[in-house]
């Protein structure tokens, strides 16, 4: 019989979108970071750590938490936030479970998100929307 490896959270997806707030009427630009790897039971939620410098934005995955409600539902584990003013050039890093960061560079300008250069790792895929399509948030 083989040995059974450790299951473990997986590979994470960021995905960066420009969004109108639809209160403030405000340009957004929307990160949600999520796992790789659905869930059967419950579509937890990833907690986060977030630190926003000038130029630079990073995002510490500290681990899982169940999900506020009670009913069970299948899906990835999630984290959104929001930014106000995001324009120019930004290096994003986010830390892993394991610490390892992935670093990259994106430029933010009110027509597109358009990655600059590609996570330093492999444990992370980032999607954005390259015709700046803006959605409205509520």
């Amino acid at each position: 019989m083989t040995p059974r490896t450790k299951a473990r959270l997986g590979d994470f997806r960021l995905s960066i979108s420009r969004q109108i707030d639809e209160r403030t009427a405000k340009p957004l630009v929307l990160f949600v970071l999520e796992t790789s790897q659905s869930f059967a039971a419950f579509r937890y939620d990833l907690t986060v750590e977030v630190n926003q410098n000038a130029r630079a934005i990073s995002f510490r995955i500290l681990g899982l938490k169940t999900p506020g409600l009670n009913l069970p539902s299948a899906g990835r584990a999630r984290y959104v936030r929001s930014f106000e003013n995001l324009k120019g050039t930004y290096d994003i890093t986010v830390y892993g479970l394991d610490g390892r960061p992935s670093v990259f560079s994106v430029r933010i300008t009110a027509r597109a998100i358009e990655v600059l250069k590609p996570p330093s790792t492999g444990q992370l895929e980032v999607v954005t929307d390259p015709s700046g399509g803006m959605t409205a948030i509520d």
